[in-house]
């Protein structure tokens, strides 16, 4: 196991570990998929980067969030040679895309590493999956308590609609509308057994 798998693999310990009862409906993304949009990902990135790599932050939402945050950065670092700062925020208790965590209109934030000073930085959130955004907003919040950013950036890989709050990715790799009784599961490898997204259905909810 390499260092950043060991590193991933201690912030997730932090996360809650729970049961996901669903069944795949249809892939959404391969595992090449996923790397075109990753990539993609990363070509934003450079460009808010602008002259200075020190001016962003990259902050990954858990838990997926995390490892494509990381897998962004080693793209900036070997395609593009800029060595950007990777943070973690964990709202894993409280977010509001799946169905096996409570649900609340104030996620509660709790950030588990933060690189550098945010104030005049661009602050680029990453996420695995969009859908209300009172996640992001909580997110956003936690944020702006350590200091003023220049700008927040918000690059998801699924925005699966059903907005609650106006909350716009600036970057998204796919958007696909979902029944109440589906969710979209982003898997990475090497913490899941394949790399792919998929829509699922929560059994036992009726459609």
């Amino acid at each position: 196991m390499d260092a950043d798998v060991q590193e991933c693999s201690g912030i997730f310990s932090k996360f809650p570990k729970v049961n996901d009862s669903c069944k795949k409906i249809r892939e959404l993304l391969n595992e090449e998929g996923i790397k075109t949009v990753i990539d993609n990902m990363a070509e934003k990135v450079v460009a808010w980067a602008k002259s200075s790599q020190d001016s962003v932050i990259l902050m990954g939402m858990a838990s997926r969030g995390v490892p494509i945050a990381k897998n962004v950065a080693e793209i900036l670092s070997s395609k593009h040679n800029l060595n950007v700062a990777v943070g973690t925020i964990d709202n894993s208790y409280y977010r509001d895309d799946f169905h096996y965590r409570k649900r609340t209109n104030n996620p509660s934030i709790k950030i588990i590493e933060m690189p550098a000073e945010v104030e005049g930085k661009t602050v680029i959130l990453i996420d695995d999956v969009l859908y209300t955004g009172r996640s992001v907003r909580a997110a956003l919040q936690a944020i702006l308590d350590l200091g003023r950013p220049a700008a927040v950036k918000l690059c998801v890989i699924v925005d699966r609609g059903c907005r609650e709050l106006p909350i716009a990715p600036d970057y998204v790799g796919i958007s696909i509308e979902t029944k109440h009784n589906q969710e979209v599961k982003v898997c990475v490898s090497p913490y899941d057994k394949e790399t792919a997204v998929w829509l699922v259905e929560i059994e036992g909810e009726a459609a």
